[in-house]
């Protein structure tokens, strides 16, 4: 793309070099950035783009944004807001391209419903997806600078803290179909409330002109959304696609489905009845984008999950570890002691904090304590602040100031024939402790 080009996109005053500069990719990061890259100086809380300029120029960029004045011998944009020019740029390959978009939002499941609903459509389609974290207002624009004449559908994860974020994305995004997993408590310290949260989630319609929104039907919260076209997915009688027929193991969850009177048994194998409605939102995708029954079935039996979701993983003198690190919420943790209550082994239960709650931390915190301290043969180490400001000492429960000191705790002891779970919020770091033990 020329500069000539790029002015007409996102305004601007050229500062320095001329229109007829050309530039292959867009960064933000000067690690990543390759040579004839168009460099974009974004100034956040924790980094200062403008700090990095001079290395971009060393690594070779051929346009340089930014929001101050600078003289430099290179090709300058000057911008009133790079996080908007992200917006501009990103829109202008959306219309270039003009392809089916799939947004996925909800308080829990959406990272693995969106992986899952990429692995379906795969199938028929070139499809492009959010990778990790890149679900926000940076994250999405850069995973559509990817975007190129090849990819056929765009599915991608919307994430939030606040109020307006979700809504600030459909606005650029204008989802062709839209997800809600489920309304649960995480970040309902910044929201205040599961209403609040309900309302954030739903701004995933504000972009959309009435395309499919679905929804986990089972849901209290998301049934109360208003909405011309909803298709609900869940366990209970009234949803639209209805899971039934439910086997749930300690490795693995069969089902049924009917679809045109049609009697399809799934085999999903991530286990926790926690996550059918989620698999079954995946399938409705799939449906939606005409992949035929079998290629949905075996996109759903060979999904792997690689982001230490309820990964089984054998280790040695008969030991069994589930990582379930990736992150937490109340919801997600007690979805996955639910599943390792199954289990006849001994059980080392990991919890970290579960961050983000507010007001709520206390009883939330309590809450899970109480599930885990239920689960028969069972050995519970609790990582954090949260879990350490709760005074009771209990016969099986021992606390841990971070996951450092637990290590340390863990490296001197010998287990046999036991089952180790790990979960909790990310900034807990609790995958070291997964590092760990596969080490050993």
């Amino acid at each position: 793309m020329t500069v000539k080009k790029l002015l007409e996109i996102i305004g601007g005053e050229l500062l320095s070099g001329n229109e007829n500069v050309t530039f292959n990719n867009i960064s933000i990061d000067t690690r990543t950035l390759k040579f004839d890259d168009l460099f974009i100086a974004l100034k956040g809380k924790k980094t200062d783009g403008n700090k990095y300029i001079n290395e971009a120029i060393k690594k070779g960029c051929s346009v340089i944004i930014t929001e101050k004045n600078i003289a430099v011998n290179k090709t300058v944009i000057k911008v009133g807001d790079c996080y908007q020019t992200l917006f501009l740029l990103a829109k202008y390959y959306l219309k270039k391209y003009n392809i089916p978009l799939v947004a996925v939002t909800g308080s829990v499941g959406k990272t693995l419903t969106k992986e899952l609903i990429s692995n379906i459509l795969k199938k028929r389609y070139n499809v492009l997806k959010s990778s990790r974290n890149y679900n926000n207002h940076i994250g999405i624009p850069l995973t559509l600078f990817n975007l190129n004449e090849d990819h056929q559908i765009i599915v991608l994860e919307f994430g939030m803290n606040h109020l307006n974020e979700i809504s600030n994305l459909s606005k650029l995004c204008n989802p062709t179909v839209s997800v809600i997993t489920k309304i649960g408590s995480a970040h309902i310290g910044n929201l205040g409330s599961k209403k609040e949260i309900l309302k954030a989630k739903t701004e995933i319609i504000d972009g959309m002109n009435n395309g499919p929104l679905i929804i986990n039907g089972d849901d209290k919260y998301l049934n109360k959304i208003k909405y011309s076209n909803i298709v609900k997915c869940g366990l209970n009688h009234k949803n639209d696609l209805i899971a039934y027929d439910i086997i749930c193991s300690f490795n693995k969850t069969k089902f049924k489905i009917e679809i045109d009177d049609n009697t399809y048994e799934f085999v999903f194998n991530i286990p926790g009845k926690h996550l059918i409605t989620d698999v079954l939102i995946a399938i409705e995708v799939g449906l939606l984008f005409n992949i035929n029954y079998d290629d949905i079935k075996s996109a759903v039996e060979e999904f792997i999950d690689i982001y230490q979701r309820m990964n089984i993983i054998n280790l040695k003198n008969n030991n069994v570890l589930i990582d379930d690190s990736y992150n937490a919420s109340y919801e997600s943790v007690i979805g996955g002691l639910e599943v390792i209550k199954k289990s006849p082994l001994n059980k080392i239960i990991i919890l970290g904090d579960v961050l983000e709650l507010g007001k709520y931390s206390n009883k939330i915190h309590y809450k899970i304590l109480k599930k885990a301290k239920k689960i028969p043969n069972s050995l519970i180490f609790l990582v954090g602040n949260e879990f350490t400001k709760i005074k009771k000492q209990y016969k099986n429960v021992k606390t841990f100031s971070d996951v450092e000191v637990l290590k340390e705790f863990i490296n001197v002891l010998k287990f046999n024939n036991t089952l180790f779970y790990i979960k909790g919020s990310r900034a807990i770091n609790l995958e070291k402790i997964v590092e760990n033990l596969k080490k050993d």
